[in-house]
């Protein structure tokens, strides 16, 4: 079960990586502070003007419970309770954005699916962080 744990807490490192960079970036645009957005990136800035502050401050929490999980899976601590606390914020702020007309502009059809597999994956996550900790 400790491998398992390493695993699952390199996941919670990747992804709060993903989340805070995307994040990051989002915040960096609207500060004015990204003056050259990468050609690949370009086609997000009608997203980013479209996402409000308050939703940015939640995906950085979330990121941040991200962290905390995976620190708590690294030294063998019970992170299952911040893990589902950062799927439901996680969840609950793509639902708005996912409604925001902007957002579905901005992805094709087939990138707006794997919202659906990243959703999925974390729920795999939950149950597995859970399963470590059974017994505990």
């Amino acid at each position: 079960m400790k491998f398992l744990r390493w695993v699952l807490g390199a996941l919670m490192l990747a992804y709060a990586g993903m989340s805070g960079l995307m994040g990051g970036m989002n915040a960096l645009h609207k500060l004015g502070k990204l003056t050259t957005v990468p050609a690949e990136m370009q086609r997000m800035v009608p997203l980013w003007d479209a996402t409000p502050w308050w939703q940015l401050a939640i995906w950085g929490a979330v990121t941040l419970l991200l962290l905390v999980t995976a620190w708590r899976l690294f030294t063998g601590g019970k992170a299952f309770g911040v893990f589902v606390l950062a799927i439901a914020a996680d969840v609950a702020t793509w639902w708005f954005m996912h409604n925001l007309p902007a957002y579905q502009t901005v992805f094709t059809k087939a990138e707006l699916q794997y919202d659906y597999y990243l959703i999925g994956g974390m729920v795999v996550a939950a149950v597995l962080i859970w399963l470590t900790e059974r017994g505990k």
